[in-house]
């Protein structure tokens, strides 16, 4: 998908192309991004692990925690943050449109507080 749909944030999927888990990896700017569904709500992190650059996407999900396939290091979909010590992911605000899934186009504050 092109153009902008809502200031910022520039549309990168629909709600049709979440497969059965309520997941979907989309490139913004170069950049492998997960999709992933929780309770409800949609949340967009980076796709690669910085520990062995596993597809996150892949990972096992336990609430909101994702689990990179490779070596299991768990990440806070909310925040980005790895539960082991030291370690995150970015994170993208995501907004939803009617059934466009809009993401933030802005790179400010995309890392969250530590």
């Amino acid at each position: 998908m092109q153009g902008h749909l809502g200031g910022d944030f520039i549309p990168v999927a629909t709600l049709a192309d979440l497969d059965a888990r309520g997941r979907a990896v989309v490139t913004l700017g170069g950049t492998r991004v997960a999709l992933v569904r929780v309770e409800g709500r949609l949340h967009a992190l980076d796709d690669t692990c910085p520990h062995r650059g596993g597809p996150l996407s892949e990972g096992d999900l336990e609430g909101h925690v994702l689990h990179c396939p490779l070596h299991a290091w768990p990440f806070d979909v909310r925040t980005g943050q790895c539960l082991r010590p030291g370690a995150r992911v970015r994170i993208y605000e995501v907004r939803v449109e009617g059934e466009h899934i809009l993401l933030s186009a802005s790179a400010s504050g995309s890392f969250p507080a530590r």
